[in-house]
């Protein structure tokens, strides 16, 4: 009875072992039949790379600047006393002549005076009111009274309101104080300018002295008007250079705009800073930087080989570089797909329908 149950179970661990040979048989053949199936990538495969020949072509570089319009003729009107603003016959944006009254100063030591005497008088007043008539009190307070109204109109009459003249023709620009308000003297009421003179105030280092001189002639562009690029003039170059910033001040005039501009607005303004006749250039996303801060691209060969090359950049204008020195023209050089570039390593070029690519 022992001798079978062993018996048997020699044959079950026979059987059982034998299927699971065959089971792991099958599983390798399946894989291989997989692997044989499914199609294995290609590798050593050249990288694809967009050219374009560098070429020689003027080249200007420019540099932008932000201006203000102002007037160049322009007046603050001050209060000529300490006081109230009694009346104010101008507003913003409103046309002004030169020798009319524009506003009323109420001076404070006018009111103080003023104010005094006519207390006084209404002091007497009240006491008369209380008096007995044909007393010797009441023939006091009577006269005190004449005297105290008489203080009074001499006082009106002496201490004048003083009005405020306009010193020039012109549009109010600003207006600082309003009727009623008390103001000091020599404080702003109005600025008033002459809107025939308005122009473009800009500043520019002065190591660009040489480009800001009278006569010469900039594209400009104003805020309120994007749309319209403009051609502005250097009327007036500054004789000094200021001590802080180290900036030349000038004016610009706008030729032939009708639009209507005011004071304040903002402009930005082109000014060529260099310009190179012959230079080589190509397009500034084909330069690379190194770690070390060197200034690199590529350049494919005859043999479809690309090479590196450290270059010496100089100006740039739109989306091109000036290559100073470790180029030449006509050589092809790599404009897309030059991140991934190696030196010596073998390329496969992109051929466009324009031709523009070799």
């Amino acid at each position: 009875m022992i001798i079978h149950l062993t018996i048997s179970g020699m044959k079950l661990i026979f059987k059982t072992t034998t299927l699971l040979i065959l089971t792991a048989g099958l599983s390798v053949s399946s894989c291989q039949q997989e692997k044989e199936q499914t199609p294995q990538p290609k590798t050593g495969q050249a990288p694809l790379v967009r050219l374009q020949p560098a070429v020689k072509t003027k080249m200007v570089s420019f540099i932008e600047i932000t201006g203000t319009i102002q007037a160049n003729v322009f007046t603050d009107i001050n209060s000529p006393a300490d006081g109230i603003i009694e009346s104010l016959m101008a507003r913003e944006n409103q046309r002004v002549e030169k020798g009319r009254i524009i506003a009323v100063i109420n001076p404070t030591d006018r009111q103080a005076l003023i104010s005094k005497n006519r207390l006084q008088v209404q002091q007497i007043e009240e006491k008369l009111k209380t008096s007995t008539r044909d007393t010797e009190e009441n023939t006091l307070l009577t006269r005190q009274l004449a005297k105290a109204k008489s203080d009074l109109e001499y006082a009106e009459k002496i201490y004048q309101t003083v009005p405020v003249i306009c010193p020039m023709n012109g549009l109010v620009t600003q207006r600082w104080a309003d009727e009623g308000s008390q103001i000091g003297s020599k404080e702003k009421i109005l600025t008033v300018s002459d809107m025939n003179t308005l122009v473009i105030k800009a500043e520019v280092n002065e190591k660009y002295f040489q480009t800001v001189r009278q006569g010469n002639q900039f594209p400009v562009i104003l805020n309120a008007y994007p749309g319209d690029t403009l051609t502005g003039t250097i009327s007036l170059v500054y004789p000094q250079v200021d001590p802080v910033t180290r900036t030349v001040k000038f004016d610009i005039k706008l030729r032939n705009f009708n639009k209507k501009i005011l004071p304040g607005m903002m402009a930005t303004i082109e000014i060529p800073v260099a310009v190179r006749e012959n230079a080589v250039a190509v397009p500034e996303h084909a330069v690379l930087t190194s770690t070390d801060n060197n200034y690199f691209l590529f350049v494919v060969n005859k043999d479809s080989v690309a090479v590196r090359k450290i270059v010496q950049t100089g100006i740039s204008s739109g989306n091109k570089i000036e290559i100073i020195k470790g180029l030449k023209e006509k050589d092809r050089v790599v404009v897309s797909g030059q991140e991934m570039l190696k030196d010596s390593i073998k390329v496969r070029i992109i051929n466009t329908p324009e031709g523009g690519v070799l």
